[in-house]
């Protein structure tokens, strides 16, 4: 009988441990995995930085907001703030659409020498009432809002504020640690690509006015080809980065016309064959103009060859089909349609119906057929006149 207890004794003794060891496996497994999964968190976020950083404003804040926010569970609401010296903007708010673009001073918020911290809620709740519930009492930990400080060049710059129903964990915290740099590093590049970008968009709008000084008649011209190109380039399911070089190489397709002669450009009556080749060497000249600098070069190259012409009879290269760049062609047929579309010297513009029976015409011809397939869904569509 002893010895029958004993062996019992001894089997439940050993099935309890390999009980609580396998649970301690089980734990010791779904922190292994959680790990991982974070890790490739952080690599999936550090493989966007590329793409992201170039996006228009408010793409871009919403885009690393919520990329940020899921590295966490359970998020009630959060808020993305970015600061111009003293005062700040909610540049994007999920979970609460209210404070969106709310105006906000740096003294209003709270501050610690810590990059990531909590804070309570009531703290806020002067900004953010009534989108923050304050009527957790401030003793219990679920009243807290975790805040990250974001600092570039020594200036605080940003905040994140995120707030949830159960309390923050230690690990979670350290992972916001750890991803606030990566904050920081987002937001200064695209700072950085933004001041760049507004310079040049300055610099190129001057020369648009200058060429548009030299030839009248092209007046509005340019921004109406970026407008259209842009707008086919969405439509034929590019990514932002390629939309924003179709504007932009659309924007300065005619540069080069401003070495052609006024007497040229403005002439009323038909142009000579020895104007017209001259007239035909504007998108080399354009092209020598934006070649000078590094950042234009790709742009240089779509604006050489936006006046190819898909059965291979356009200039100056005579490429032919899908030779000829792909944002090349977006602008031809955009250019093609302003230009028929607008009143001239030596004739008046063409209706919205004699414009876009040229186009088909010509599909197949002069243009990409894909792209005049695309602009003409945009025209029944009452997106383009």
């Amino acid at each position: 009988m002893t010895l029958h207890f004993f062996l019992t004794t001894a089997i439940i003794l050993s099935m309890s441990l390999n009980i609580i060891l396998l649970f301690r496996l089980r734990k010791k497994r779904k922190q292994l995995l959680n790990y991982s999964s974070q890790l490739q968190k952080f690599r999936d976020l550090s493989t966007k930085l590329r793409d992201i950083v170039v996006q228009r404003e408010e793409t871009f804040y919403k885009n690393l907001h919520e990329l940020s926010i899921g590295f966490l569970k359970n998020v009630k609401k959060s808020y993305l703030i970015t600061f111009d010296g003293e005062y700040g903007q909610v540049v994007s708010a999920l979970g609460d659409t209210s404070a969106k673009e709310k105006k906000v001073r740096k003294i209003d918020l709270p501050y610690s020498a810590e990059r990531v911290y909590l804070v309570e809620k009531d703290k806020l709740s002067a900004i953010f009432e009534p989108s923050l519930d304050t009527s957790v009492p401030s003793g219990n930990s679920s009243n807290k809002i975790l805040v990250t400080d974001i600092h570039i060049g020594g200036e605080l710059k940003g905040k994140l504020l995120i707030e949830r129903d159960e309390p923050f964990v230690s690990d979670e915290i350290d992972t916001i640690k750890s991803l606030s740099g990566f904050l920081t590093s987002f937001m200064a590049t695209h700072s950085y690509v933004t001041s760049q970008g507004k310079f040049q968009k300055d610099m190129i709008l001057t020369i648009i006015r200058i060429l548009e000084y030299h030839d009248p008649y092209t007046k509005g011209h340019s921004k109406n080809v970026a407008n259209l190109a842009s707008l086919l380039a969405e439509k034929l399911g590019l990514s932002d980065e390629l939309i924003r070089k179709t504007y932009w190489a659309a924007l300065v397709h005619d540069i080069g016309k401003i070495v052609i002669p006024s007497t040229i450009l403005n002439k009323e009556g038909k142009l000579t064959i020895e104007e017209f080749e001259i007239i035909k060497k504007h998108p080399v000249y354009g092209h020598d103009f934006l070649s000078t600098s590094a950042d234009l070069r790709e742009l240089a190259r779509y604006v050489y060859h936006h006046h190819e012409r898909w059965d291979g009879k356009g200039y100056p290269s005579g490429l032919s089909g899908e030779d000829i760049p792909l944002i090349s062609r977006i602008i031809t047929v955009a250019d093609a349609w302003d230009a028929m579309r607008s009143s001239r010297p030596y004739r008046k513009g063409l209706s919205k119906e004699d414009a876009l029976k040229e186009l088909i015409e010509h599909s197949g011809v002069q243009f990409d057929p894909n792209i005049v397939r695309t602009f003409v869904k945009l025209i029944r569509e009452h997106l383009i006149d």
